[in-house]
């Protein structure tokens, strides 16, 4: 068995919309609480101050906020915003002084929304944010939450804050707490759909997603977000249809063009999900999932160079550690198709290392040493692999390969013995247990196992039972049952064990017809085209045809002709069925398949087959067409072969008189 290389999407396949840089860390989306614009147009100063804190020129704004609570010092709004600016900037006295005022001056514009304590604390979270202490942040949103349950945007921040920390099910408690409060917050539902999906209840992402973009249509990452659970539930389709229409709103959402990629590249489009990969590449250089798949891509096209310099790239910008395990197995494989054998096993050494009890890694190492001829090392590797994942039947199977390159056939016999005991099926490995047990000349235990992967259509075990059947190695002598497997193997895909089985079967005919076999020889062939005409017979082997059965066999002469019906009638008539030879005569004769494409020369093949095996059947419709075509009433189309038909026929039929000479 060859090399059983297995390329990793692993994570690939998972694409979080919600990352830490357009989420929970991004200014965007948690800012302190809230700012407010005044309502009278003529204060300048208020709304410079809001523009300056928008591009994050904290100074400057407060400053503005400053100089417009002294030009109006009952401007309510305007000590509101400096405390926000205030809070953002670390001075929490001096937030909490300015809120007081901004309560005092104005109980029903602040405190009817906010409580200042708990605007305190959900700034104070927002200052530990922005310096990446989460738990701290999360603490003070709690904080703000007891002080106010009904703060909207402190639950908000929470549940972004569990995503991020990745602890799913308190971040759904949190966004339906903000919901219940701001029942038309697109953004929420956002999250809610992010938490239900990290929960791996992909029914409620769905529906909150669906809400989301109910209430904010334009909003590309709802789409994307869609988009990434139809690739979740395996509807390509709608993946691909959800991710362009994300792009259209938002050209540069790297996470779409991914998630596109993605989707094309399980639908089997290759070149269009590279393009797509590229894009996320471009917009998103951190996103190393994009050149795995992309790697894999190049893999299955046979471009094993490009799949390990892309793979090689992204192991040099220090992917997340489960994808850079899979970029080494993978870039182990890419090594091993180069003939780079030694890297390759440096790169799944690097996988074990971080991951010893990783079966598989162990299996391709081991497959790398066998191309080494390392057998003491790949026989280690398997027995690993295998005392991994005892349920494994190709561990074993390749640990038996391995001691038997190492002339351990005790110990290998014991791997195939295993191997098809957890997979009886597994007719390669049978075949193998088979042909070791009959090199150690222990025939009667060969058989068995041969005959099992026989039975399962393994071509090598067919042509090898046959052999045995025929020359009594091993076994009782039995051409009949020799002559089945042949046929069987006649009928395999593959060309050169279908000829194999037709040139053993043309060879006893040619005996038969030839009168070279004893009677005892003739009468065993005899009986063992008879197998094979009951073989053909039988319901599985016999095409679906409109005729009438009679007694088991088709009523001849209502025959409709086509193409499933010709290849069985053919087979019959090399199993020396007289109907079948008789039927192939008369619809040659008349022509019956001229119009269905090849058909008509199939049939001719068959009696140029037949009549250079001596069949005295197909040389008698040779003649026949032989004399119509010197009498005119046939044209003299050329067909290779019949020069040795004909040789067949006077060999076999010396009384057939041939008047005219095909070319």
């Amino acid at each position: 068995m060859g090399p059983s290389w297995t390329l990793g999407l692993a994570a690939a396949m998972v694409c979080c919309l919600f990352t830490v840089g357009e989420g929970v860390a991004g200014e965007k989306e948690f800012e302190p609480l809230p700012l407010m614009t005044g309502e009278d147009a003529a204060d300048a100063h208020l709304r410079l101050g809001v523009d300056f804190y928008l591009i994050d020129e904290l100074d400057v704004a407060v400053r503005e906020f400053r100089e417009a609570v002294r030009q109006r010092p009952g401007f309510a709004e305007a000590y509101h915003n400096l405390g926000v600016g205030l809070a953002r900037m670390g001075d929490l006295s001096g937030a909490i002084t300015a809120w007081e005022q901004a309560e005092r001056l104005a109980p029903d514009v602040v405190s009817t929304r906010y409580r200042t304590a708990a605007l305190v604390a959900f700034n104070f979270g927002i200052a530990r944010l922005h310096e990446k202490h989460l738990s701290e942040a999360l603490d003070q949103w709690q904080e703000a939450i007891r002080w106010q349950p009904n703060l909207v945007e402190a639950h908000y921040a929470l549940g972004y804050g569990y995503l991020t920390a990745g602890n799913p099910l308190p971040a759904v408690t949190h966004f339906r707490h903000a919901l219940y409060w701001a029942p038309a917050w697109a953004k929420a539902y956002e999250g809610l759909g992010q938490a239900y999906y990290d929960s791996h209840d992909y029914g409620s992402a769905r529906e909150a997603w669906l809400r989301a973009g109910e209430l904010d249509p334009l909003e590309p990452r709802v789409s994307a977000n869609l988009g990434l659970l139809s690739l979740q539930e395996g509807n390509f389709q709608l993946a691909i249809d959800y991710s362009r229409q994300a792009l259209e709103r938002e050209p540069t959402l790297a996470s779409a063009h991914f998630n596109l990629g993605l989707a094309l590249f399980r639908t089997g489009e290759d070149e269009a999900s590279l393009k797509s990969f590229q894009n996320a590449w471009s917009l998103d250089p951190s996103l190393t999932s994009a050149l795995l798949v992309m790697g894999i891509v190049k893999s299955r096209q046979g471009e094993w160079a490009s799949a390990a310099s892309l793979w090689r790239t992204a192991l040099q910008k220090s992917p997340a550690d489960s994808e850079r395990m899979w970029l080494h197995f993978n870039y182990g494989v890419a090594l091993h198709m180069m003939g780079e054998t030694q890297g390759a096993i440096r790169e799944f050494h690097q996988v074990l290392q971080k991951q010893p009890d990783w079966a598989p890694g162990w299996m391709q190492l081991g497959q790398t040493f066998m191309g080494l001829h390392q057998w003491g090392q790949a026989a280690h590797a398997f027995e690993q692999a295998a005392a991994l994942y005892p349920r494994s039947a190709s561990f074993y199977y390749a640990l038996g390969q391995a001691r038997l390159q190492q002339h351990r056939f005790e110990e290998a016999g014991q791997a195939f013995r295993q191997a098809v005991k957890l997979e009886p099926t597994f007719w390669e490995g049978q075949y193998q247990l088979g042909v070791l047990l009959r090199a150690r000349n222990r025939l009667g235990e060969a058989v068995e196992p041969l005959r099992r992967a026989a039975e399962g259509g393994f071509r090598q075990a067919q042509g090898l039972l046959a052999s045995m059947y025929a020359n009594g190695s091993g076994v009782d002598r039995n051409l009949p049952l020799a002559m089945l497997w042949w046929f069987r193997l006649g009928s395999a895909e593959d060309e050169v064990d279908r000829v194999s089985g037709g040139q053993e079967l043309s060879r006893l005919r040619g005996d038969l017809h030839g009168q070279r076999l004893s009677v005892a020889e003739r009468q065993a062939v005899l009986a063992g085209f008879d197998v094979i005409r009951q073989e053909l017979m039988s319901s599985d082997a016999r095409p679906v045809f409109s005729t009438v059965l009679m007694n088991g066999a088709p009523h001849w002469q209502s025959l409709q002709p086509s193409v499933p019906v010709l290849s069985w009638v053919i087979q019959l008539a090399l199993a020396l069925d007289g109907p079948a030879q008789d039927t192939l005569a008369r619809w040659y004769e008349e022509g019956a398949f001229r119009e269905v494409g090849q058909a008509h020369q199939r049939i001719e093949a068959y009696f140029l087959q037949a009549g250079k095996e001596g069949n005295p059947h197909s040389c008698q419709i040779i003649q026949r067409v032989a004399q119509k075509e010197s009498a005119g009433e046939r044209g003299a189309d050329s067909s290779a072969g019949w020069g040795a038909a004909w040789r067949g026929c006077r060999i076999a039929s010396p009384s057939l008189q041939f008047t005219h000479k095909r070319p």
